[in-house]
Order: C-alpha cells, then structure tokens, then sequence
C-alpha cells in the first residue's frame, strides 16, 4: 500500500486539497451551514481545484468556514501539528488564494482563526472527508455529518452539533 511518501507533486496537491475542502465543510457543519456539495476534480485541462458551496449558513460565521480550509491544509501539510503562522501566510500566498481574499475583504486574514480548536477537535472527521473527497470526489451535509458521529441531520437547530461546539461531545476516532 503507497505512503503520502510515494505520492506525485500532484497527487500530494490533490490530497491537500481534499484536506483543505474538508476543513471547508466540517466547519461550516458544524456551525449549523447546510452543505450543499464539496468537490474536488484533478483534470488534465484545469489541474488541481475544489470548491465547497452552502445553500445557507449562520450569520456571521462566514469568515471561521472560511479560515478552516487553508488552516486543515496547513495542519496537513505540518504533519498533523498546529501550524504556525509563517506556515499560514505561506499557504495564503500560495493555494488559498481565493480565501485569502474573502478573508481580507472581511477585514484580514486573522478573521476566522477562532475555528482552530473546533477544527482540531474534529480533526478526525476531516480527514474522513478528505478521505471520501479523495476516492469519491465528492460529499455532501449527510457524509459530513456521518464523519462528526452527527446523526439528528445538523443544521442550525442540532442538539448534537451544539455539543460539538461547546466540546461536550467527541467525533468518533479515526479507526
């Protein structure tokens, strides 16, 4: 079985870009946005791109969804650790570009980094999404919530998810 060792320049892209989208939409889950799809092509013509679209999303958490993508990359790409923030103004510099904007237009990018310790709480759920990104190309709010042990469907009013929030309750383990 191949490590990420044995992976391609663009296989290791294409795999930190399903962890990036996967951030995306584990955060905006959680906070109560309905998913509507995370995608993730690798084609010859257009290289490497994702995108996370919600068909709705809490008032002022727009800047914390965002934020997490490029964070679960750069947490990726440091090996699991929390990455710092030379490692995050690289990474804006770089592939984030998009987010970087959306960030700076809101008011800068440090908007949004009070997502860190929801995402790193459920870090295993992003790497189960970044999982099925990577093998299916695609998931939606019912895969998000199945990785985050979320079984009452999310959304704003979710018992569960509040749970998840506050730090009351665990996502599942990675097996």
């Amino acid at each position: 079985m191949p490590t990420v060792a044995d992976l391609t320049a663009r296989q290791r892209q294409h795999l930190e870009i399903c962890v990036h989208e996967a951030g995306h939409s584990v955060a905006g889950v959680i906070f109560g946005a309905q998913l509507r799809t995370a995608v993730v092509s690798d084609s010859r013509v257009s290289g490497v791109e994702g995108v996370t679209s919600f068909s709705d999303s809490p008032h002022g958490r727009d800047e914390e969804i965002t934020y997490a993508g490029p964070w679960a990359q750069a947490r990726w790409r440091a090996g699991g650790r929390r990455p710092t923030q030379r490692e995050m103004y690289a990474l804006f510099d770089g592939g984030a570009r998009s987010d970087c904007g959306v960030l700076t237009a809101a008011g800068g990018t440090h908007l949004g980094h009070a997502v860190q310790p929801v995402i790193e709480r459920a870090w295993p759920a992003v790497i189960r999404v970044a999982k099925q990104l990577h093998r299916t190309g695609e998931v939606n709010q019912t895969d998000v919530c199945e990785a985050l042990g979320i079984t009452d469907g999310g959304g704003p009013g979710s018992s569960q998810l509040a749970g998840l929030r506050a730090g009351m309750r665990p996502v599942p383990p990675l097996t």
